[in-house]
């Protein structure tokens, strides 16, 4: 019998950070493939109306993967209720903050971190 145990999260310190702007996903049976994409912009040098027939002349611009992640189903479904926690906290900060100023003595961005436990694909 498989018995689950506790895992410490680690990351590294030399991890780099992508910043994505387009996202892909395809399914396969009961897997999930994400291709996050960030857009990179092009140098356009020159007067602004000189910029903009440059940006124009562009065929496309490029957007280079810069993650790929496969997750089971399950998983994308519980990343899914994670992420929309987390927005549904991030809008009502923003709610609160258009009400009036946040005490950020009390204000606890921790208050999501559920810990997930995988299921591993067999």
């Amino acid at each position: 019998m498989h018995q689950p145990k506790d895992f410490k999260l680690v990351v590294s310190d030399t991890i780099r950070t992508e910043h994505a702007t387009h996202l892909i996903v395809q399914q396969r049976g009961a897997e999930f493939t994400f291709f996050f994409f960030e857009e990179a912009v092009p140098i356009l040098m020159g007067s602004p109306e000189e910029q903009i027939a440059a940006y124009e002349a562009l065929e496309h611009i490029e957007a280079k993967c810069v993650a790929k992640v496969v997750m089971s189903a399950e998983n994308a479904t519980l990343a899914e209720y994670i992420l929309m926690e987390s927005l549904n906290m991030y809008q009502a900060t923003l709610q609160q903050a258009m009400n009036g100023p946040i005490d950020i003595e009390n204000f606890d961005t921790t208050k999501i971190q559920t810990q997930l436990k995988w299921k591993l694909l067999h």
